[in-house]
């Protein structure tokens, strides 16, 4: 083979075997691979809550003094008029979630909240054949909380306990009538009345879960048990030392459904 023979060959075998390299794939770069983000609840948020609130004590009577039969019912008997009624409000909080599961936090609400009760009772004396008929009313127009949340975590899904500050406000009235000496049908009646606006202070209680249908919403429902207190009023027996006092707890309960925005 001459010379010029054997660089024809040569070349002839570069030119195909460039063409064979174009003729296979590109060789590209694997896309990097990108861990999904782990959810957490650690964070601001606030919210709305609606549902239904209920009384869990009624309150009551005592009477006292030398006259008083202590015998109740004689002349009447306690009726009370207890009210399912309905709350909602608004929500803010904040949440720290410690390791894969426990989750801390702390929780204010402010509600408006459709709550009343109310009794009557009628007490007879030994003499002279005189009792008292005695009404208690009151109810409920706001209330608020500030409460710890602590719980765990199943992922998206929270179930806590929660409990803290309560604090609220209504009015109450309370008069008390005095039948002398006939009774109703054709004796003195002098009654003594009196009503009052307040603001109370007591603590809640209760219990939760909660679901994160995406990072940024989650649903809540809740169980609260409310106590701010109670309140004593007495009514004297004109020109005695025999007495009723009245007796009005402030406490209920709470089942709501809430809707919470987290940032």
């Amino acid at each position: 083979m001459t010379f010029r023979s054997a660089l024809l060959a040569s070349a002839a075998i570069l030119t195909a075997g460039s063409a064979f390299a174009a003729d296979l794939p590109a060789r590209v770069a694997p896309a990097p691979y990108i861990a999904a983000p782990i959810f957490t609840w650690t964070g601001f948020y606030v919210g709305l809550n609606a549902g239904a609130a209920w009384n869990n004590s009624n309150g009551g009577f005592g009477y006292g003094g030398p006259a008083f039969i202590i015998a109740p019912n004689v002349y009447g008997s306690v009726n009370s008029n207890n009210k399912t009624g309905f709350t909602g409000g608004v929500t803010a909080g904040y949440n720290w979630q410690m390791g894969s599961s426990f989750v801390m936090g702390v929780e204010g609400d402010l509600n408006y909240i459709d709550r009343n009760n109310g009794s009557s009772v009628a007490v007879p004396a030994i003499a002279p054949a005189t009792y008292f008929v005695v009404n208690r009313g009151s109810q409920n127009n706001f209330f608020g909380t500030l409460r710890a949340r602590l719980g765990f975590s199943f992922d998206r899904a929270l179930i806590y306990a929660t409990g803290g500050l309560a604090f609220g406000g209504g009015n109450g009235d309370a008069n008390a009538t005095y039948f002398a000496p006939l009774g109703p049908l054709g004796g003195v009646a002098i009654a003594t009345t009196g009503g009052n606006s307040n603001s109370n202070v007591g603590w809640a209680l209760g219990a939760g879960v909660e679901y994160a249908f995406s990072n940024a919403w989650s649903a809540k429902l809740e169980y609260l048990h409310v106590d701010m207190g109670s309140h004593n009023r007495t009514f004297y027996q004109p020109a005695t030392t025999n007495f009723i006092t009245i007796n009005s707890d402030n406490k209920f309960d709470i089942v709501r459904a809430g809707i919470n925005y987290r940032f």
